[in-house]
């Protein structure tokens, strides 16, 4: 009954309101109910998270500190009394006597002699644990320090692990890809619940500002099922700043040579015993216009954003706990021809506004410690109103979306077991000129996760340990039909330093035909979206599902070199989709064709990284990155997918400092395959090669801390300067040509580029 109602709320206006109304309101006020932990956080002297510190009772038992530096661990009935440590600290045994449930930890450096060795570590900001049983990544709020980090997007910009596109002059819209594939292929969560997707999911990475996150956990292969199975590749959490342990005032304001300028301002109260207050504000503005390659159309839209955050929290106390928030977002661009160009330019207007709501509330007065419940829950609406020149692209969407949570023991600690189930309507309201691709989607589900963990508890034996995670997830999507997700995630530590890991696993997705595909709506093909050229039938916004099959192994290690930590990490992973909507646009230059895959497509992903303090304070990152990635197309069959460079290497070098901070990246990308130019006239393609060139780019940062508050940081981007010219092709006739189109960016659209910022901070 619920199902059938929500599927026909789009025709009755008012009773949708009505019901979307009441189920916000249920879900604001429902419970949630939370595990009875002990909690805590834990820095080093500096007050950085000691991301991966471990923490354990005395039988053994625990957890590992997260990316923020907090961590949870369960109560163990007859154990009182649990260990902090972490590599090149001092370890520290706290007490626990029921009276105090929450902890502010800070370790302190230690030498540690191994014979004539003098061992000692550092949080540099980015590590690979070899406790968790997933290949996790953990990326910390002092790693996005090293760049400017104006977005989430931009965060990634020296990742080893996820690359970043960069955004064509039109869109200005840069994607993600991981493990060879594109970003839609990789779930992106906001504190474990679905992040800006559907209509927001182009700008998503966008909206979400860098200096508001405390901490990236990227997870590669088959993760959790927990939040869903969209994650083909992996899935990328991000942890905002909380009201919690979050400063009382952070101010940064950024402003860079390309005419780009933002303000972000947080600020977080204590305003009851157990109550915190937090609030977050982005404005960003990027005005002039720049057409260095003279072909009258600006090499980047003009842009104006605002995002607001308001957060409420109740932590400790009573047998309660909850979060609620509420987001904003409006994000204006104006892109096309320069003013000068006549006095009918070609325009691009994107206009996008967002409200969503979200929040977890928890009681954790359980008389079984290891028994928890808990709930997460959403509700947003989204508008976007496009123009492409003549052609408009106007959609509205409307979520809900409910979560919840069930974990406990089976017999002992060994054995764990987590399930759950899930809820989420999505109501689209989309068209694009004369073409309807409007649908309403449903997918209600459960899922459960068994967990053995072991580990050698012999006196005298030498650590080694055991963890296996099965996992199985069921879905009913109201038009895709019945999904079943298997998981297996394995890993197995021969030492205390070295992890090996495996997985495989199932992911499906629902995919936006439209935004998915935004950069190529202001082009002159058409979108044909089907089995044929005309559509898809009654329902031409749904094609069909997208489902893959990852499986792969990691091996992680910590060896002790020169009394210093290297960390090597060796990925290899493979992605073999049974259903997949092909993009293709190589069949003629007049259509973009959107069909579901007949053949073969898969992507093989190998990863080999190494981070290595070479000398006191200065670390070395070094990176090689191996895609092969094809897919088969209707005419040409199985060929390697564009813009898809099968090499990429990577090489950093940091000084961490007290007073200078200083950063050098240097990135190598290699030769990738672009659409097919054959039946372009060479009048109208000017410089496009049928296959990109190599390149190389280079950024550096410098931070100076002038005192606990404040911190003055200036760099460059793209200091060689790298830039590709005449990358829309036919510009000339963007209204009556027939070769219109500016997807194919390789290369990054501006040059050399210099920025300066500030970050102020009161604790």
């Amino acid at each position: 009954m619920f199902s059938i109602q929500l599927l026909h709320l789009r025709e009755r206006p008012n009773e949708r309101l009505m019901v979307q109304f009441s189920l916000l309101l249920f879900l604001l006020f429902s419970p949630i109910w939370a595990l009875a932990q002990v909690q805590g956080k834990v820095v080093d002297e500096d007050q950085y998270p000691l991301t991966g510190a471990t923490v354990k009772w005395e039988n053994g038992t625990g957890t590992t500190v997260d990316t923020e530096g907090t961590f949870s661990l369960d109560l163990v009935e007859g154990q009182d009394h649990f260990t902090i440590s972490y590599l090149g600290f001092e370890p520290m045994t706290l007490t626990y006597d029921g009276s105090q449930t929450y902890y502010d930890v800070t370790l302190v450096e230690a030498n540690t002699t191994l014979g004539d060795v003098t061992v000692t570590a550092r949080d540099n900001g980015n590590s690979a644990s070899v406790l968790k049983t997933r290949n996790v990544e953990s990326i910390t709020s002092k790693e996005l320090r090293k760049a400017p980090c104006c977005s989430l997007a931009e965060s990634f910009e020296n990742s080893a692990v996820v690359d970043l596109t960069y955004g064509d002059p039109l869109t200005g819209r840069r994607e993600i890809q991981m493990l060879g594939l594109r970003g839609n292929y990789t779930q992106l969560t906001l504190e474990k619940r679905p992040m800006l997707d559907g209509l927001a999911s182009p700008y998503a990475l966008a909206l979400i500002p860098g200096p508001w996150v405390q901490g990236i956990q990227v997870g590669k292969g088959s993760g959790s099922l927990e939040s869903g199975a969209q994650g083909m590749t992996g899935e990328i959490n991000t942890e905002l700043i909380k009201p919690v342990n979050g400063p009382k005032l952070f101010l940064n304001a950024f402003a860079g040579t390309q005419g780009r300028g933002e303000i972000n301002v947080l600020s977080n109260h204590q305003i009851g015993e157990n109550w915190y207050l937090g609030g977050a504000a982005h404005g960003s503005v990027t005005a002039p216009e720049h057409d260095f390659d003279g072909d009258d159309f600006r090499d980047m839209p003009i842009r104006e954003t605002g995002v607001g955050l308001l957060r409420l929290f109740k932590n400790g106390g009573s047998n309660w706990e909850g979060q609620w928030n509420l987001l904003g977002v409006k994000d204006y661009h104006e892109g096309g021809q320069v003013d000068a160009a006549g006095p009918n330019p070609y325009r691009i207007i994107q206009d996008n506004r967002r409200l969503e709501a979200w929040g977890k509330t928890g009681f954790f007065g359980f008389k079984k410690a290891h028994q928890s419940l808990g709930t997460i829950y959403s509700a947003s609406f989204h508008e976007l109103n496009n123009r492409y020149g003549t052609r408009l692209h106007t959609g509205e969407q409307t979520s809900l979306y409910f979560n919840g949570l069930y974990q406990t023991r089976i017999v002992n600690d060994r054995h764990q077991l987590s399930t759950g189930g899930t809820i989420r309507s999505d109501a689209f309201n989309e068209q694009f000129g004369e073409q309807d691709f409007s649908r309403d989607e449903t997918t209600v589900g459960a899922f459960g996760e068994y967990t053995y963990s072991w580990e050698e508890d012999r006196k005298g034996a030498p650590y080694r340990a055991f963890t296996l995670i099965a996992g199985l997830r069921v879905e009913e999507h109201n038009l895709g039909g019945t999904q079943i997700s298997p998981r297996l995630n394995v890993k197995y530590n021969p030492s205390e330093q070295f992890a090996v890991r495996a997985s495989a696993g199932r992911g499906w997705r629902s995919p936006n035909l439209l935004v998915d595909n935004l950069n190529w709506l202001p082009s002159s093909r058409q979108v044909a979206a089907g089995s044929s050229d005309t559509g898809a039938g009654a329902n031409p916004g749904f094609v069909g599902l997208e489902s893959a099959w990852n499986y792969g192994g990691n091996v992680t290690g910590h060896i002790d070199v020169n009394g210093r930590d290297m960390e090597l990490v060796l990925d290899v992973y493979r992605t073999d989709f049974t259903d997949q909507i092909i993009v293709d646009a190589d069949q003629d230059y007049r259509t973009l064709r959107l069909y579901q895959l007949d053949g073969q497509s898969r992507a093989n992903s190998l990863l080999l990284s190494l981070n290595y303090e070479v000398l006191p304070l200065i670390d070395v990152k070094l990176a090689y990155k191996y895609n092969d990635v094809q897919q088969t197309y209707r005419e040409g069959g199985l060929r390697e997918v564009p813009l898809t460079p099968k090499h990429r290497y990577l090489a950093t070098v940091g000084y961490d400092g007290a007073r200078i901070k200083a950063h050098l990246n240097y990135q190598y990308v290699g030769e990738q395959r672009l659409i097919d130019f054959g039946p372009i006239p060479e009048s109208v393609v000017i410089t496009q090669p049928q296959r990109s060139p190599g390149f190389g780019l280079v950024t550096a940062q410098v931070t100076y801390v002038a005192n606990s508050k404040t911190e003055i940081y200036f760099g460059g981007e793209n200091l060689t300067n790298v830039q590709q010219s005449n990358a829309i092709i036919g510009a000339d006739a963007p209204f009556t040509g027939d070769y219109f189109d500016a997807t194919q960016v390789y290369q990054p659209i501006f040059g050399a580029r210099g920025y300066v910022g500030i970050r102020y901070t009161v604790e």
